[in-house]
Formats: C-alpha cells, structure tokens, sequence
C-alpha cells in the first residue's frame, strides 16, 4: 500500500523525521600562506587555500564476523560476533534487525532490512520506482546516490530530522518487490560508521 507520507512510503512504520547519512568522505586539511605584492604603493594580501589529499580509513577485518542467512527475505550478511538478531513485530513489512551493544557515548550500531512486497508493480528498474515515489510526494530528501549493494543496482536516500540521520537504500528484489536498508545515526554524522560500511560490503542477495 502506497501511503502519503515520504518516511511511511520509504520507511515503514517510523517517521523519518523523527528517527533519521553521505557514506563519508575524509576531511581535507587546510593550508593557507599569505603574500604580500606592492601596487602602485599599495600592499596586497593574496591567500592561497590548498587541499591535503582525504585520510583513507583501513577496512574492517571481517573474517571473525558472523554470517546471517535469510531465505524468505533473500538475502545473506555479516555481522559482528558481538551484535544480535531482531525483529519489529505487528503490522510492519517482513523485517529483521542487526544490532550492537549499547554504547557508553551515543547509540549503538543497528541496521534493518526489510521488504516489501508487491510495492513497484510495474516492474520499473528500482531508479525508475524511486522517481515515481518521490513525484509523489511534496517533500524531498536531503540527497539521494546511486550505490551498488549486493552487486545490483541501488538507490540511497538521505534524510535528516531533530534526532537522528538515516540513510535508506532501495534494490529491486525482483520484478515486483523492493528490498530496503536502513541506517539511523546522529543528525551531526554525515558519514557512515566503518562497521556499516564493512556490513554492507558483505551483503549479498541469494539468487
């Protein structure tokens, strides 16, 4: 059922608003160096403002973690030996959820997966789908990407809301179904945890 409002079209069952990243790019340190030049008696000060190439981040070792297999949903992952398996129970699509411990500072680490079913039945290529959705709609995200997840073609969109940023990410199941990745993090984060980007390097449909 396709329902009004952007978060419960995308992300069911939760306002987006609410509960709301870029997958990161490094932060360019910054050199300045001043030059006095006369002109005609006059002394001018040019800055010139050089980026410092991004810090690359070293992949996480993945090859302690877990393997989560989901025939009905299609789909397998890794996970962190330390993360557990859930679910959100009543109306919501086919749902499962991976999550971490709490945290001493922040919230801890979660992913859902979901997927929900008869929703592009059209048959349209999941970037098709998403354009449809959204000139639907009056609000739009923050950004949207186009990502690869599982070795499919994806889209990810951003939104930000008071408590939190979330990243959803679309990929055509089959030609009827939509399966959908969200990531929730701090309003202030705009770049993925590593351990996410680690998980999500990992995911792979089950053909």
């Amino acid at each position: 059922i396709i329902v009004g409002a952007l978060g419960r079209l995308f992300h069911p069952g939760r306002d987006p608003m609410g509960i709301l990243a870029t997958i990161g790019i490094g932060i360019a340190s910054v050199i300045v160096a001043g030059i006095l030049i006369g002109h005609h008696g006059v002394l001018t000060f040019i800055v010139a403002v050089t980026a410092a190439p991004a810090q690359s981040v070293p992949p996480i070792d993945t090859s302690g973690w877990k393997t989560y297999r989901n025939e009905s949903m299609g789909f397998e992952t890794k996970y962190p030996s330390t993360w557990s398996v859930g679910a959100l129970k009543g109306t919501a699509p086919e749902n499962v959820m991976l999550g971490g411990p709490p945290r001493v500072e922040g919230s801890n680490l979660r992913v859902q997966f979901w997927v929900q079913r008869q929703m592009n039945p059209n048959g349209l290529s999941i970037q098709q789908w998403y354009a449809d959705q959204l000139s639907r709609q009056t609000s739009r995200p923050l950004a949207t990407a186009y990502p690869v997840i599982g070795g499919r073609a994806a889209v990810r969109m951003e939104m930000v809301g008071s408590l939190s940023r979330m990243f959803s990410f679309f990929v055509a199941l089959n030609k009827t179904d939509v399966f959908q990745i969200t990531i929730d993090l701090p309003p202030a984060q705009t770049r993925l945890d590593p351990t996410y980007e680690a998980l999500l390097s990992t995911f792979r449909f089950i053909e």
